[in-house]
């Protein structure tokens, strides 16, 4: 059984029915577009980035993205206003953390009982 198929199924990937196209770096993308849609939606997040934007934001920097600390990730610029092609960016991913963290905790949502001070 190869990584592109299942056994006893008949069918292994199908890019000739993908919306993205048959490019797999693409589908990967439009994917990934889903995926951070789905969870800004679930945080009830204003989502007003179309995958075009989204695709053209990440541009080269895209095979850069990851979980480790040097890492890329996107974030908004500012968290009162919407997930829009104006208010985001590529940074890495411990900027990210360490945003986050200031925003969290000059909102009184860190859930901590001793709340230090930001990194700010």
């Amino acid at each position: 059984m190869t990584a592109n198929s299942r056994a006893g199924k008949g069918t292994g990937l199908r890019p000739h029915v993908w919306k993205s196209g048959t490019d797999p770096q693409r589908h990967e993308q439009y994917t990934q577009w889903l995926r951070q849609r789905a969870q800004a939606n679930y945080r009830k997040e204003v989502w007003d980035l179309s995958f075009d934007d989204f695709v053209e934001i990440w541009g080269q920097d895209w095979c850069h993205r990851g979980r480790a600390s040097e890492d890329l990730c996107m974030t908004r610029d500012d968290y009162d206003q919407p997930w829009h092609k104006t208010n985001v960016d590529i940074v890495p991913r411990h900027e990210h953390v360490r945003r986050s963290w200031v925003v969290k905790f000059a909102r009184g949502q860190t859930g901590r009982k001793n709340k230090r001070k930001p990194l700010a």
